[in-house]
């Protein structure tokens, strides 16, 4: 019997010793993960870097694409390939070679596999491609520099550790990775409750870093990455001894991101319902001025994965091509014959008059716009706008749907669109609820740009009621004129619009021109506070987002 305590004492000892052991090891093995970074930038991995036979090792994949190499896996033969600026490597798993430029390259380590993952020498990929290592052995940290300028400028990528899945977190660190012009800050915000929190932490951030703010792209719908609230409360017209003139639409909470744009505002006015009329009315000091372009990727856990792998494949298929511009427009508000709200003639006028479009085809339909839709979209990529009626549930013209759910999941999947929606809101929360989440999961729908509320029709006029000439006793006599530049200025809608695809015209990409529009579109609007309908405007700004991904050069 003693013996068997004796024994049961013995085992129970090295029993705890063996799991104290395995802390103590897991615990320096975190505290002693190999940190990467290229130019002042961090590179994320999925799989940490290893020092295997005295060489730091790392998964080639996040390094070649870092560089800004094209990666290619073919996984019958075990080769991956890197190609930068028309230089080729090719490397076997388990082989102590590569092939550079047609040359065979020695390695002092063998390309290796590691849960999945091709690992190589760093120092090897690096000054293959021209760039200088050093290795920090006290700090564990790996240090690769090509020689280009360290950059300012911090990129946020704001995710939910608990709202993705092993393959969606793998695509976000190998998407941020390609953003070589910024550091970038991959940032979870698990532990926030609501956007306000968010805000400050973010805030926070910034100000321990320093520098810069580039931009902010969010992963998740609203559940998982809190966005804004706000009510639609605007003053259209001047108050009378009947009405107030104020829009107010009680108990309806729209959402926006806007407010990642800067970080001028103070939390305490923005976690509640922001609403204009009272920013003016109450005197709350808020700036409308977005100081850097803001994307959300509305999809939730175990979608997100999949969509980086599609915007990858449009860029690819777009590559050096000149997309086409289509337009899908359904006119309205008709005053003494003529169309006040019709972006076809809007567009027509910025290619004939502000000589826009000149590296573009534009076509622009009014008439059969389900079966025009269907036959571009199978033409191969288009960038699509639409303007008309839209809901939750897609856009009309009339009584009829002429894109919906249905027709983004099963008529619209033959080529690759993106996609630009101007009217009543199409998503006025960031959900899987409505035609943009389909269009983004089930169909080919590409970085849409929506409003989250009603686009204002206060000065959304292609014509102007204004003075063209004097009479005989000098009277000046009114007539319909198209909307001029400097008329665009003054409280049009049809301003952002101009200066979005003014963007687009000198090879800006989506995000940028869209966020240099809102930009542009808010200064004007500051300018223009003694035009009634101002508060309209703001709200257009607000609402306006871009939903899908920031590109990367």
């Amino acid at each position: 019997m003693k013996r068997c305590i004796r024994l049961t004492i013995i085992l129970t000892i090295v029993t705890l010793t063996i799991l104290s052991l395995a802390i103590s090891t897991k615990t320096n093995a975190a505290s002693s993960e190999i940190s990467v970074s290229i130019d002042s930038r961090p590179i994320y991995f999925d799989v940490a870097p290893q020092k295997l036979n005295g060489r730091v090792m790392v998964p080639i994949r996040a390094i070649f694409e870092s560089l800004g190499a094209e990666v290619t896996w073919n996984n019958e033969t075990q080769t991956i390939t890197g190609t930068k600026e028309g230089n080729n490597m090719t490397l076997h798993v388990d082989a102590g070679a590569a092939t550079m430029g047609g040359k065979t390259v020695q390695m002092d380590v063998p390309a290796t596999k590691i849960n999945g993952r091709v690992f190589v020498p760093t120092r090897f990929v690096a000054e293959s491609f021209g760039a200088d290592v050093k290795w920090d052995e006290s700090n564990k940290k790996v240090t690769i520099s090509t020689g280009a300028i360290a950059p300012d400028g911090t990129y946020y990528f704001v995710y939910n550790s608990k709202k993705v899945t092993v393959a969606d977190l793998t695509a976000i660190k190998l998407y941020i990775n390609k953003f070589r012009d910024s550091r970038n800050v991959l940032f979870d915000s698990t532990a926030y409750s609501n956007a306000s929190q968010v805000y400050d932490a973010l805030k926070a951030k910034q100000k321990q870093i320093g520098g810069s703010v580039t931009g902010v792209q969010i992963f998740g719908i609203e559940d998982d990455v809190p966005a804004f609230s706000y009510i639609h409360k605007v003053q259209v017209i001047p108050a009378t001894e009947r009405w107030n003139g104020v829009e107010f639409i009680q108990g309806t909470k729209y959402f926006s991101d806007f407010c990642y744009s800067t970080f001028k505002n103070d939390s305490k006015y923005l976690n509640t319902d922001v609403a204009i009329f009272d920013v003016f009315e109450q005197n709350i000091p808020f700036s409308f001025a977005p100081e850097w372009p803001v994307s959300r990727l509305p999809l939730t856990k175990g979608e997100i994965a999949k969509y980086i792998d599609r915007y990858n494949d449009y860029r690819k298929q777009i590559a050096e091509k000149a997309v086409p511009t289509v337009v899908l427009s359904v006119p309205s508000n008709i005053q003494d014959g003529f169309t006040q709200n019709d972006a076809a003639f809007f567009i027509n006028r910025l290619k004939s008059e502000f000589n826009l479009f000149e590296k573009t085809e534009l076509r622009t339909y009014s008439k059969e716009l389900n079966k025009n839709l269907i036959a571009e979209n199978k033409s191969g990529p288009i960038n699509l706008m639409v303007s008309s009626p839209i809901d939750n549930e897609g856009a009309k013209q009339g009584k009829e749907y002429f894109m919906n759910r249905e027709t983004v999941n099963k008529q619209l999947n033959a080529n690759y669109y993106t996609a630009f929606f101007w009217g009543i809101n199409p998503a006025n929360r960031f959900d899987t609820d409505d035609m943009i989440y389909d269009g983004m999961t089930q169909g080919k729908m590409i970085n849409p740009i929506v409003q989250t509320v009603s686009a204002s029709n206060s000065g959304l006029n292609n014509y102007i009621w204004a003075p063209v000439e004097q009479d005989s006793e000098g009277q000046w006599l009114n007539d319909y004129v198209p909307a001029t530049y400097e008329m665009l200025q003054e409280n049009n809608p049809y301003y952002f619009i101009y200066q979005y695809y003014a963007g687009l015209n000198e090879g800006k990409t989506r995000l940028q021109s869209f966020h240099d529009a809102k930009v542009e579109y808010a200064t004007q609007t500051m300018k223009h506070q003694d035009k009634i309908g101002f508060m309209s405007s703001y709200e257009n700004i607000i609402s306006l987002h871009y939903l899908g991904l920031a590109d990367y050069e």
